[in-house]
Formats: structure tokens, C-alpha cells, sequence
């Protein structure tokens, strides 16, 4: 959803085929736009804070930037070696981060897609990103049943982040992570079904 609460995202596709995202009105559920152009299927689409901006991945490792207001794309990432399974955008907007089956998260900054530092800590596929309400850590998880946090430490310029915490969660892969509003509590879920 939009911060409003006013549009909706999908994100599909055809395995092997295509990937498209659709932009929707949140209260009818009609089509306002479709963003197509992925080679395979689709495994998220997040629209930026303002809603200006909307960013998908999906299986064919690639991340693009479109103008949310018309479709145009703006600009295509492609440096992941293996499927882009999570995007997550910093509160202010300025950096997208994106979690990978090549067992890394990527932070990019928007304005160009200058990548700003590659978080290789993880094992295994990383497969949720997430910043904090804050904006000062990121948090990822996946197949290494880790949840992995980093301090960030700039928004504008490449520098390594440092890595706070990687504690084991779960018993087998963790499947989704959740934030509270405040940033207090984490909630995460697991194939092992806890």
C-alpha cells in the first residue's frame, strides 16, 4: 500500500516469461497502471515513501526504477547474481535496499543507483529486508535462519555499514520479519512453523 493508503501494489508474472507489477486503487481495486519489462516473475514492488517512486525485482536479478506517475522507467540495477527477493526503501527515501539469493542485501542509492555497500554476512539467501522506523539500522533474514542487523552509516556515500547482530532465530529458514510502528519489537516466522 501507498503511505496513504490511497494505491496498492501487485507484483506477478509468468515464471521464465515475464514479471509485471500493477499500480491500483486501494478502495475499488481498479488498474491505474501496469509496469512491464522484466524478463521472469516478479518478487516484490514497493512504492517509495512519497509515492513518487516505484521499485520491483524478481527472478531475473534485476532492480528498476519507475516514475509511479506515468510507468517510464527510470533506471535499471542489475548486479545481483542471483534472484532479487525483497526490496526495502529507507524512511527518507533516498536508499533502496535489496535482499538476494546470492546471500547478500545490497543498499543503492536512488538519485543514480550508485550502490552504496554490499551487507555479506549472511550464508545463505537473504530473503526480507527491512529498515527500522528510524532509519539507523538494517535488518535482514533467510535460509541461514540468522536475523542479521546493521548500524548504516551514510545515506549519501559508499562506506561499510557495520554489521550489530546476526543471532540464530529459528530452526530452519526464516520466511518473513515484521517491524512494530516504533521500532520496538520485531516479529519474525520461519519454516519451521513457529
Amino acid at each position: 500500500f501507498s503511505s496513504d493508503g490511497q494505491r496498492l501494489v501487485l507484483a506477478g508474472g509468468t515464471p521464465g516469461v515475464s514479471g509485471q507489477a500493477e499500480l491500483r486503487d486501494a478502495t475499488t481495486g481498479d488498474g491505474l497502471l501496469t509496469f512491464a519489462g522484466h524478463r521472469d516473475l516478479l518478487y516484490d514492488a514497493e512504492l517509495s515513501p512519497d509515492g513518487s517512486l516505484l521499485a520491483t525485482a524478481g527472478y531475473d536479478r534485476t532492480i528498476r526504477l519507475w516514475n509511479a506517475a506515468d510507468a517510464s522507467l527510470l533506471r535499471e540495477i542489475d548486479v545481483h547474481n542471483a534472484a532479487v527477493f525483497d526490496l526495502a526503501w529507507h524512511p527518507d527515501g533516498g536508499v533502496l535496499a535489496s535482499a538476494s539469493g546470492d546471500e547478500t542485501v545490497k543498499l543503492w542509492r536512488v538519485s543514480d543507483g550508485q550502490r552504496l555497500d554490499t551487507l555479506s554476512q549472511p550464508q545463505a539467501e537473504v530473503r526480507q529486508v527491512r529498515f527500522t522506523p528510524d532509519g539507523s539500522q538494517v535488518i535482514a533474514a533467510g535460509r541461514d535462519k540468522r536475523i542479521h542487523i546493521w548500524q548504516l552509516a551514510s545515506l549519501t556515500e559508499p562506506t561499510i555499514n557495520p554489521q550489530l547482530h546476526a543471532r540464530f532465530a529459528h530452526e530452519s529458514p526464516v520466511s518473513a520479519v515484521a517491524l512494530s510502528n516504533d521500532g520496538a519489537a520485531l516479529l519474525s516466522a520461519a519454516e519451521d512453523a513457529s
